[in-house]
């Protein structure tokens, strides 16, 4: 019989995770640019709690740069306050989700010396988003599968832009000292649902002086990658890596086309002792 992906971290297991995040929007062909890189480094940990798993998340240390320059820096005892700790169900589901408050009270301080200070509106249901999204990332569409190379299956995603998505067992391989599966997910996505896109390339058109209401979307097109390495007794992460990218082509009232394009990408790594 076949193995299959299953939730049971080992407790006391522990890493540092390294979460790595670049949004960046371009006009394709000038040098218009809008480019913002964060980079989180945590300590991770597993406990038990009752037949709860506790997950926690320790920051080492956050940084923020944007168009290249550094807009903050935090590490040390600043740093290490901010843990946040994911409560499990053996399901596995995010029932809870503590320590978002302290956390967004910290990168609302951030205020960087490039004037930008979009840290300031992160809530604590925004890190509980984020916390649970990145979790659902890694195990959501896995669990319970068959962890054999070449299956396939089709997965469930709250993305209302994809129509389809089809995970795929690559092949097994060496992750240090254990044995993980590489799983990638190939997606088929809706063209008629790219409105965030069209809003965040209004937004952006509006800082580089065009006026959205004076131009025209006439294309827009969607593509999305996700890529997972991880244990598959345990569903411990070693590497995970996931791109979104949106084009939207406007045209202007004198018939000037404007190509605006944003991508986003997440790489996440682990490093164990």
């Amino acid at each position: 019989m076949t193995p299959t992906f299953t939730y049971a971290p080992r407790i006391g297991t522990h890493y540092v995770r390294t979460v790595k995040v670049v949004n960046q929007t371009t006009v394709i062909g000038s040098p218009l640019r809008q480019r913002e890189e964060q980079e989180f480094v945590w300590n991770v940990s597993f406990s038990r709690q009752g037949d709860l798993t506790l997950v926690t998340h320790q920051l080492r240390r956050l940084s923020v740069r944007v168009n290249d320059a550094t807009a903050a820096e935090v590490e040390g005892p600043t740093a290490e306050s901010v843990s946040v700790v994911l409560l499990v169900s053996p399901g596995p589901r995010v029932l809870e989700v503590r320590g978002a408050e302290r956390a967004a009270r910290m990168l609302s301080s951030l205020s960087g010396p490039t004037g930008t200070d979009s840290a300031a509106t992160i809530e604590p249901e925004q890190v509980r988003k984020i916390a649970v999204a990145l979790f659902e990332m890694v195990v959501r569409d896995v669990v319970g599968h068959a962890s054999a190379p070449g299956s396939t299956w089709v997965a469930m995603d709250p993305d209302p832009a994809i129509d389809r998505k089809t995970m795929r067992v690559e092949r097994l391989e060496p992750c240090g000292s254990a044995r993980c599966a590489r799983v990638t997910a190939e997606y088929e996505l809706r063209s008629d649902r790219v409105e965030n896109a069209v809003r965040s390339a209004s937004a952006f058109l509006t800082q580089t002086g065009v006026a959205p209401a004076d131009a025209q979307v006439v294309d827009a097109a969607l593509d999305y990658h996700e890529e997972i390495l991880l244990e598959p007794s345990t569903l411990v992460d070693h590497a995970a890596s996931f791109s979104r990218i949106a084009r939207v082509i406007f045209v202007l009232p004198q018939g000037t086309q404007v190509p605006v394009e944003f991508r986003t990408t997440l790489e996440q790594s682990s490093t164990f002792p």
